[in-house]
């Protein structure tokens, strides 16, 4: 199915009106499947203080049951190359990639991986989210192997999972209620950020040096406690900070 099937302003939309975690998931997978990846799950890789959890692979989950059972006896959360992948970088990644990007395989990762697809695992991205010295993963699968490849796919399915954790986030932390101040400033480039601009044309809009542009999103990104443009739009529309009134293709899906 093609990515164009997806409204993601709809799904912002979606999202913003759940009112607990699970209702959540349920818009993500709905919308995830409507892209050929019905099987999704959400895990956290590190312990995260600010849930007051200890890691766990599949805190949320439509995966098959069996599988999930099988996995944990196998004990393969320490073997998953997709899991390895998520440890060392963020973003999202085809898991027919991994070749690429793992260089060589061990043959455990290899078994592991085969067995993913005997129970009906497919083709599937990862998505890889580092926050403050925390570390979430993800995973959205196919149990029919069809799926488009392309750089806008990984980037939309990159985006709208970023939006539930940040929405997972915010109904989740057990601390007091957090306050983000962003200047009008950081809010402009936020904002131009999620219409597709680049930072070459946010700094002529504003008038601006490009590097004066980088040196704002370095605050918005220790403000908000992400590594990515991707993390600041999605925790800034989860925080009502910018607007959801972003173009279906809008540039910050791809991650590139």
């Amino acid at each position: 199915m093609s990515y164009k099937s997806v409204d993601f302003c709809h799904f912002l939309e979606a999202i913003d009106k759940c009112s607990d975690t699970q209702q959540a998931f349920d818009v993500l997978q709905k919308h995830l499947a409507i892209l050929g990846l019905d099987r999704v799950v959400y895990s956290l890789i590190t312990d995260n203080p600010v849930f007051q959890q200890k890691r766990g692979h599949g805190i949320l989950k439509n995966y098959p049951e069996d599988w999930m059972s099988y996995y944990k006896s196998k004990d393969y959360f320490h073997v998953d190359p997709v899991i390895k992948v998520i440890k060392q970088q963020s973003g999202a990644f085809h898991w027919g990639d991994l070749p690429q990007i793992k260089s060589n395989l061990q043959k455990k990762e290899i078994l592991l991986m085969n067995e993913a697809k005997d129970a009906t695992l497919y083709d599937g991205i990862g998505i890889s989210i580092h926050e403050a010295g925390r570390i979430i993963g993800m995973g959205a699968a196919s149990s029919s192997g069809k799926i488009d490849k392309d750089s806008v796919m990984l980037g939309l399915v990159n985006a709208m999972c970023c939006n539930f954790h940040a929405f997972y986030y915010k109904k989740s932390r057990k601390t007091s209620t957090e306050t983000i101040n962003l200047s009008q400033r950081e809010v402009d480039i936020l904002a131009f950020t999620a219409e597709g601009k680049t930072q070459s044309e946010i700094a002529q809009i504003l008038v601006i040096s490009e590097n004066t542009v980088k040196a704002y999103f370095k605050r918005i990104y220790d403000k908000l406690g992400v590594n990515s443009k991707t993390l600041a739009v999605v925790k800034a529309l989860s925080y009502g900070l910018i607007a959801p009134n972003i173009p279906h293709n809008y540039r910050i899906m791809s991650p590139k």
